[in-house]
Order: C-alpha cells, then sequence, then structure tokens
C-alpha cells in the first residue's frame, strides 16, 4: 500500500462518529463487534475479578472516545483519568460525562456488562457508577517526554492501553520509546494492559486508511520484558472479523507487572 495515502490517527483529523459507528456500535457487523468490543470487555472482566490485576488507580489510553471497556470492572476502581490524543475526542469523552443527550450512546455495552457480571442493576446505574470514578479527560502528546506536559500526574496502580501504541508508533524503535513513557506513569508493582493487534498495517476509518504498526508476539513480549515488565497474562485471540476494514492476523490480550524500573 501507498504510504503516501496512509493517514495517522494522532495528526489527523477525522469524524469521531464514524469511528464509533464502524467499530463500537449495534450497527457494527457481528464478527468486527467481537473483535472491537465483546473479547475486550469479556477479557477485562476476567482480568480484575480472577485478581490478576489490582489497584484502584488507573490511567486509560484508547483509540477514540470509548468508554465500554471500563464498565465491566469500573467497580474495582477509585478514580480513572481518561488520556486522548485529539480534541474532539476529548469533547466526545466529556459529553458522555456529562450525559449530553448527543453523547454517543453506549446502552448496548451496559448491557453486556450487565450479562457479565450476572446483575439486574440496570444500564444507567453501571454507566453512572463509571461516571462517577472517571476525572476530566487529559490530553497527551507522545512526541513529548512528558506526554501530559504541562501536567504532571501521579504514578498510578494500572495504566490501559487500548490500540494506541501501535497506531502512534512510525516503527518498532518509536514503539519502545512510546511504551517508556506509558511506563514512566505506572508505580513499580503496578500493570500495564494491552489490547492490540498483531502482525496489522492498516485500519480503516470510513473511506481512508490509517497507520498500524506490524509487529508479531516475540517483539512485543521483548519490548515488555526490556521494559522490565513481567508477563502476568498473554492471550491471542483468533481473528472473527471477515472484512477489510482491519487487517490484523489476530489479536493479543497481555497484562504484565512492572517490577523493575528500566
Amino acid at each position: 500500500m501507498d504510504s503516501r495515502l496512509i493517514k495517522h490517527y494522532h495528526v489527523d483529523e477525522f469524524n469521531h462518529n464514524t469511528l464509533l459507528d464502524a467499530y463500537f456500535s449495534p450497527k457494527t457487523p457481528d464478527c468486527l463487534f467481537q473483535d472491537s468490543t465483546k473479547s475486550l470487555m469479556t477479557f477485562l472482566h476476567k482480568a480484575f475479578t480472577s485478581g490478576y490485576v489490582t489497584g484502584k488507580t488507573l490511567i486509560d489510553i484508547s483509540c477514540g472516545p470509548i468508554i465500554f471497556h471500563l464498565l465491566p470492572i469500573c467497580e474495582f476502581l477509585e478514580e480513572i483519568t481518561f488520556l486522548e490524543l485529539n480534541d474532539f475526542c476529548i469533547k466526545e469523552l466529556e459529553k458522555w460525562i456529562n450525559k449530553d443527550t448527543d453523547a454517543f450512546d453506549w446502552t448496548h455495552t451496559s448491557t453486556i456488562t450487565e450479562q457479565l457480571k450476572g446483575s439486574s442493576n440496570g444500564w444507567q446505574e453501571i454507566e453512572d457508577l463509571l461516571r462517577s470514578k472517571v476525572k476530566p479527560p487529559v490530553k497527551c502528546d507522545f512526541s513529548k517526554d512528558n506526554p501530559t506536559d504541562p501536567v504532571l500526574l501521579p504514578k498510578v496502580d494500572c495504566v490501559m492501553s487500548i490500540w494506541v501504541l501501535e497506531i502512534i508508533s512510525k516503527d518498532k524503535d518509536t514503539y519502545c520509546k512510546n511504551l517508556k513513557k506509558i511506563s514512566s506513569l505506572i508505580k513499580l508493582g503496578g500493570y500495564l494492559i494491552i489490547y492490540g493487534d498483531i502482525n496489522a498495517s492498516y485500519f480503516k476509518i470510513g473511506d481512508q486508511n490509517y497507520h498500524v504498526l506490524t509487529y508479531d508476539d516475540n517483539f512485543l513480549r521483548k519490548a515488555l520484558s526490556d521494559e522490565g515488565y513481567k508477563i502476568e497474562l498473554y492471550e491471542n485471540l483468533e481473528r472473527k472479523t471477515t472484512i477489510d476494514i482491519v487487517d490484523h492476523e489476530k489479536l493479543v490480550c497481555v497484562i504484565v507487572k512492572k517490577v523493575s524500573e528500566v
């Protein structure tokens, strides 16, 4: 694919509603929705209920203004901070936090959360619980030494990276540098959760192709080890998507513990 035709998520503007509708909505084809949404929610629910992850503070760095993945785990947390790369994604998150009527409707994923938890509390209660835990979103820029400059965030118990490292990193060296910047946000003994794509090269928003760094399991395992992490859980999920909106070979779900400062 001609690299001149590839756009970059953190540089080029896009319609965030187009992204949300395509990957995370009731309109999303079932095969893609399984990869993008259901599998992630199931993985995180298992991670927290099984004790793979502990702690009370979490920073979320995700592709798009998404909140659904936090619904199954927010009861375990006291404070959640969103880091976002785009101003328009920050505005969409603020709309949902403030219950604006034109915010994206996540009711379908709140219902999935009820099913995962075996709860009958209702989707509104689940969403309100998450709202009570989140702080105002913070803009980040990984071209800076401190991605949240001029804000200096306290270190947290857990950072979650959902499809971010591979879309903001132009090559593997940059990936490792960005991983180090993320690691600087995590306490020693804290956790990093990664959900991403193995051997992908692009994803689509509308009719535009956006960059994804191609890497395999061996690269990811080594990068995490070199950064002072111990792998607690590493799972590959078979690709369900049958359309060309993204070209990943499989999904990867990772939980690592920070055991040393590198």
